[in-house]
């Protein structure tokens, strides 16, 4: 039988679905090789579709031949996955620089504000790859905290038994926050939110070093130094439930026994905000926090670091709803390339589900929140198949792009 040349045309989900996407990612990442493009566009079409990370049902959702080469194919799955296999593994895509790309649209799309919150925080699992190997991979996520989601800018996959000689996991943080910083638009101020894990005086020499805002909680137990150069352990200050302290430019904890020369505003917080205090599923905190930061009073302080707690809530989606840990996958460079396609597919959706968006309905949250609270990834998931297919409000946009920044 003559092989007959095919026309690829997207069977496993809608045709409306990866028109729009493809049509997104032309506009945001031009300089990807144009079937790069449509191969990044189906993955994120088929995440879209089956809301999973698994590669065969990945797979099951590509493209499928109009016309055969053979008239009864076998192991049309097989190759459909051994396409997906090729883009996964391909290392001429910059997975940094397409994530990179992708920021200025969604700040954009978020009103440019002038104040951004930005949570890291690492989420960590085990897989066993097909050969039976066990690998202890780590996601590194830069996310942007709104409405009880963290929104991904940027997420990287390493294995933590076998790190990129020579850097260390502190470098990875920092050189990940910079490709950030580097990608915001100009006028959008960041706010960096870590947890205790980012508490090390090296961090905030480098978050000074860049002039970047930031609120961290630092461990209980950390020696303070006040400007009357009186010493003493956070958790003997006598805070009480209920109290806020704040505490400006004090040195943080100790070198060699002395006082190093790092400055931090201090603030110490023991109670809920007040629209969770009536909330009988909020408990209240068995300690104080105790947050390291640069800001200028106590509440903001506060405030901002209620957010970073958000990016733990995605980090479920992303392993509840998209089994991100149930992947067999053998190679950190796969796993990040297979993220990235879940962080734009993540950020449109949330996006989507965002009231400053306007792509909801009217009274859309109530028709389906029906017996209480439910997330933005629901919220836009119901929309997505409601509409069927992505709303224009949530997509890159060459226009709005040239009219913030212009």
């Amino acid at each position: 039988m003559v092989a007959v040349r095919t026309t690829i045309v997207p069977g496993g989900f809608r045709r409306s679905w990866y028109t729009r996407v493809l049509e997104s990612i032309n506009t945001a990442v031009p300089f990807l090789n144009f079937s790069h493009r449509i191969n990044l566009a189906l993955l994120v079409s088929a995440i879209l579709a089956k809301r999973t990370l698994k590669l065969s049902a990945l797979a099951g959702a590509y493209p499928i031949p109009e016309e055969h080469r053979v008239e009864n194919p076998k192991h049309g799955l097989l190759h459909r996955l051994k396409r997906l296999s090729r883009f996964l593994g391909n290392d001429r895509v910059d997975d940094v620089a397409v994530q990179a790309a992708l920021i200025p649209h969604t700040v954009a799309r978020l009103g440019n504000p002038r104040w951004l919150g930005l949570a890291i925080d690492w989420t960590m699992f085990d897989t066993l790859t097909p050969k039976g190997q066990r690998i202890r991979y780590q996601v590194l996520r830069i996310a942007v905290p709104r409405r009880g989601r963290a929104l991904p800018l940027l997420q990287l996959a390493y294995d933590r038994d076998n790190l990129p000689a020579p850097k260390s996991q502190n470098r990875l943080e920092e050189e990940a926050l910079v490709a950030v910083m580097e990608a915001l638009p100009r006028g959008v101020r960041p706010v960096i939110l870590g947890d205790r894990g980012f508490a090390r005086t090296n961090f905030f020499a480098f978050l000074k070093a860049n002039r970047l805002d930031y609120v961290v909680r630092i461990d209980s137990g950390t020696c303070v130094t006040e400007s009357d150069g009186r010493r003493w352990k956070l958790g003997s200050e006598g805070i009480l439930p209920g109290q806020i302290r704040w505490l400006p430019r004090v040195r943080y904890a100790l070198h060699h026994g002395r006082p190093t020369d790092l400055l931090i505003n201090l603030a110490i917080c023991w109670r809920l905000p007040r629209h969770q205090c009536k909330n009988p599923r909020h408990k209240k905190p068995k300690e104080p926090w105790y947050l390291a930061s640069s800001l200028g009073n106590a509440g903001c302080a506060i405030a901002w670091y209620q957010q970073r707690g958000w990016i733990e809530q995605s980090f479920k989606d992303s392993k509840g709803r998209f089994y991100l840990a149930a992947l067999h996958v053998d190679c950190p460079d796969r796993l990040t390339r297979l993220v990235t396609a879940l962080t734009i597919a993540l950020t449109w959706l949330i996006l989507a589900a965002l009231p400053e968006i306007g792509a909801m309905p009217k009274g859309w949250h109530e028709e389906i929140a029906q017996w209480g609270r439910v997330s933005v990834i629901s919220l836009a998931v119901e929309l997505l198949d409601r509409l069927g297919n992505l709303p224009l409000a949530c997509l890159p946009s060459t226009t709005l792009l040239k009219g913030g920044y212009a």
